[in-house]
C-alpha cells in the first residue's frame, strides 16, 4: 500500500467516523419513526459511498 492509499484511507476513516457522530447525534435528539430512521441512515450510506469513490478515483493536493 502506498503512502497515499494510507493517507486516503485514514481520510476516510475520520469522514466515516463524523458521518457516524451525526447520525448519533440526529438519534439521540430526535424521536424519529422507523422509516424516517432508515431513510437516513440509507442516505448517509449513500454519502460514504461518494466520499469512498472520490478517494478511489482523486489524487490528493
Amino acid at each position: 500500500m502506498s503512502l497515499q492509499e494510507k493517507i486516503k484511507e485514514e481520510i476516510l476513516k475520520t469522514i466515516y467516523t463524523d458521518i457516524d457522530k451525526l447520525y448519533d447525534t440526529i438519534d439521540q435528539r430526535f424521536l424519529l419513526e422507523d422509516e424516517h430512521r432508515d431513510l437516513i441512515i440509507k442516505h448517509l450510506n449513500k454519502l460514504k459511498d461518494q466520499f469512498y469513490l472520490i478517494a478511489s478515483n482523486s489524487k490528493l493536493s
